[in-house]
């Protein structure tokens, strides 16, 4: 009778969340400009459930060693399961499916020189196919303050971005279908299909307040009307 020996039991990784980085009010308001507009806008295709957007949360992409990680100030997957994410605080890409294939870096002081030496190897190593870099400052720290980059035959090559009066950039991203386009203060997406800028949470707000605003109008003007109605409408 042979015998059957059994194996170390299998070791449970953790995959910690991470410390949040302390950013200023500057870098927190361009990420989350950018992030939302992006969640809008997919919520609206017919792949926005296969497609996910994080911000800055630690994505992990080597099973078994969490030392392997880095977190994106945004990060855009697809042809994953949103739902199944929803609500998690990692990303992990065995688990999701597949890795970001577009992240963007925004620079402050304490990370811009690891986001220009050391960021690119990471994110080749990850998978991401564009990696781009954002001075919100509008040039103290990036110059130019949009930069974009995308992986070919195994190398990062940059991406053309092109200036425009006022200090105005612009470059395509391919893995998105949109125009990346700085318009000091803000990045602003592009979609050149729709011909229609994507709506940041300003946008709608002041889309909101014009509705509003409109509607007060023509209630107005009804209740003008039922208050003296022209004379062919008056009953006798």
């Amino acid at each position: 009778m042979s015998a059957v020996t059994a194996g170390p039991p299998e070791v449970e990784v953790e995959y910690p969340e991470g410390e949040p980085v302390p950013e200023d009010d500057l870098h927190w308001t361009r990420q989350s400009e950018v992030v939302l507009s992006l969640r809008h806008w997919l919520a609206g295709r017919p792949d926005g459930d296969e497609a996910w957007v994080s911000a800055g949360i630690n994505i992990y992409y080597r099973k078994g060693d969490p030392r392997v990680v880095v977190a994106p100030d945004v990060a855009v997957a697809f042809g994953v399961d949103v739902a199944a994410l929803a609500g998690q605080s990692t990303y992990r890409v065995w688990d999701a499916g597949a890795p970001p294939r577009f992240v963007l870096e925004i620079a402050s002081r304490s990370t811009v020189s690891v986001d220009i030496a050391e960021k690119p190897a990471r994110f080749a190593e990850l998978g991401v196919e564009e990696y781009w870099r954002l001075d919100p400052t509008g040039g103290d720290l990036l110059d130019p303050p949009l930069v974009g980059e995308h992986r070919r035959r195994g190398r990062w090559e940059p991406i053309a971005v092109q200036a425009a009066p006022g200090g105005a950039l612009r470059g395509r991203s391919t893995a998105l279908s949109l125009d990346l386009c700085w318009e000091p203060p803000k990045l602003r997406l592009y979609d050149p299909t729709a011909r229609a800028w994507l709506l940041d949470p300003d946008d709608r707000l002041e889309a909101h307040l014009a509705a509003e605003a409109e509607l007060a109008a023509a209630k107005a003007e009804l209740a003008a009307l039922r208050r003296n109605p022209p004379p062919g409408d008056r009953r006798r």
